[in-house]
């Protein structure tokens, strides 16, 4: 009897711990923060699994993610393309195009035997080729050139006037204008490869005029072909456009003029014309350094913290459990 009641106290016993067990983990559960799924905690975030095998993210990590930083690095300095710069040194320049020249006045000398006293004229001329070929030293915003000129221009007509008479007599030939110019030029820069300019030069015009004959009733006179040295003058104003840093295309509109000068049976007044060409230079000098945009290195990525460790809630210690014995 005595083993049977020590059998049901040990059985008791075993019933009442177990009972007292459930009720302790009841009331004293450590509470856990909210279950996150595992494929949303990040790969290098400190977990635990719940008791249901969920995880519990407890910190971040520690290494924020990776930003992508689409900027380019600026340079020192501006980040603009650099300005087109022209070359500089020697070049040689080729133009072509076409002569206007104005009338020129005349005047009869040494006539006055054929009757022709104190005749006063003009001659009228055409249009015609002008021509030029250039060597040049171009030193940045200043460029002297030494160039030759070629003009031809037809004479359509000459218009006179005689003892209160006027006449008007269409004539033929040509007038030939050679000319040695000594020049300067100006270079407006605009950063691109646009170049307006403006400059003019004076050298040696040799002028050559062609012979012409008047008749008045039944008199008539001729006059002999001049070729005559004179002080010659031109100015320009264009713009050029950069092929490259070594080539240009140029327009430009041009005035020049020589001087008065007396023939055998004619007094000439200055000869002036206008004209347009369109040319092409060539330099000869390495291209003009460009600038150099210097590209910083990137800053180095900040040393990675260390992953904070994770805390975990201490279990309290159950109360003993009173009443089993």
């Amino acid at each position: 009897m005595y083993k049977v009641f020590a059998m049901n106290s040990r059985i008791s016993f075993v019933a009442l711990a177990a009972a007292a067990a459930g009720a302790a983990a009841t009331v004293f559960a450590i509470p856990a923060r909210a279950a996150e799924p595992a494929a949303e905690v990040a790969p290098s975030a400190a977990a635990l699994l719940a008791p249901d095998g969920a995880a519990i993210a407890l910190s971040p990590s520690a290494e924020p993610a990776a930003q992508t930083n689409d900027t380019v690095a600026q340079s020192y300095g501006s980040s603009d393309a650099p300005l087109y710069e022209q070359a500089t040194g020697w070049y040689l320049g080729l133009g072509l195009g076409a002569a206007w020249p104005t009338d020129t006045g005349i005047r009869t000398r040494n006539l006055d035997n054929a009757g022709f006293q104190n005749v006063n004229g003009d001659l009228g001329f055409g249009g015609g080729f002008s021509g030029d070929l250039a060597v040049g030293y171009d030193f940045g915003a200043i460029r002297t050139e030494l160039s030759y000129v070629y003009t031809r221009a037809s004479v359509n007509d000459v218009s006179f006037s005689n003892n209160g008479r006027s006449f008007d007599l269409s004539s033929s030939g040509v007038i030939n204008k050679n000319d040695i110019f000594a020049s300067a030029y100006w270079d407006i820069s605009t950063g691109s490869r646009w170049t307006p300019y403006i400059g003019g030069g004076i050298g040696y015009t040799n002028l050559s005029t062609p012979r012409l004959k008047v008749s008045s009733g039944g008199d008539s006179a001729s006059t002999g072909s001049v070729n005559q040295g004179l002080f010659g003058w031109q100015a320009k104003l264009g713009v050029s456009y950069g092929l490259s840093n070594a080539s240009d295309l140029y327009l430009e509109g041009t005035y020049s003029g020589a001087s008065g000068f007396s023939g055998e049976n004619i007094r000439y007044d200055s000869y002036n014309d206008f004209g347009a060409k369109l040319g092409f230079r060539y330099r000869f000098a390495q291209p003009a350094p460009q600038p150099v945009v210097v590209t910083p290195a990137p800053a180095p990525e900040p040393a990675p913290q260390p992953a904070p460790e994770p805390f975990m809630q201490p279990m309290p210690e159950a109360a003993p459990i009173r009443g089993l014995w």
